[in-house]
């Protein structure tokens, strides 16, 4: 089993077996809830990301696979004892467990997308080649030649992450139109409560310099 620590920096997929709703319930709290994102981009605008239960709900694809567990209350359903597995006990939500379960896997990278990915504006609010998915950004990833393209759009002051949508190794930019890439200059990763820089990250066009690190 996979531990939160090395969700800081998986970069390949991991077997369903390896992870579980409770070891991301474990990392969303301690981890990922705890912490902003404050992108600074080269042509001086900036972006900060925060994450919330509701947006993690969306990007496991809950709502798509047992639409019974409410949003609000995905996360007293783990502590509640749910479990991957009991995705597989009832046929029809198992068959859409089945769908979902590689959006399932790409959520264990999203710390390293968060770190290392592209990140795409979507001046019109909608995602290219989907029928109605409306985000302000994508950052995205490439995990096992595929792409993990991580949606993000502003709600209540911040820039929220709420879906994870996969392109094949095929048409890894399906999802992104490259005209509007934003160039990250600076990534500060600090402390929501205290305020502590926990990592602040320097892009150039050659190499990546960590100016501070855990």
């Amino acid at each position: 089993m996979i531990t939160k620590e090395q969700l800081l920096t998986l970069d390949t997929l991991p077997h369903i077996k390896d992870i579980s709703l409770k070891l991301y319930k474990e990392f969303c709290v301690d981890i990922l809830f705890k912490r902003r994102f404050h992108y600074y981009f080269t042509d001086g605008t900036d972006m900060i990301v925060e994450f919330r239960e509701w947006g993690v709900y969306h990007m496991l694809s809950i709502q798509h696979i047992d639409y019974t567990i409410p949003k609000d209350d995905f996360f007293n359903r783990i502590d509640g004892g749910l479990e991957l597995s009991d995705f597989t006990i009832n046929n029809s939500i198992k068959q859409r467990y089945r769908k979902e379960k590689e959006r399932i896997t790409m959520f264990a990278c999203v710390y390293s997308a968060l770190r290392y990915g592209r990140v795409f504006y979507l001046p019109e609010k909608y995602v290219p080649n989907t029928r109605n998915v409306r985000v302000d950004y994508l950052v995205q990833y490439i995990v096992n030649r595929k792409g993990l393209n991580l949606g993000i759009r502003y709600e209540d002051g911040r820039f929220i992450p709420l879906t994870i949508l996969i392109s094949k190794s095929s048409n890894p930019d399906k999802y992104v139109d490259i005209q509007n890439q934003k160039v990250v200059s600076r990534l500060l990763i600090t402390d929501i409560e205290s305020g502590d820089e926990i990592e602040n990250i320097i892009y150039t066009d050659d190499f990546i310099i960590h100016m501070s690190d855990e």
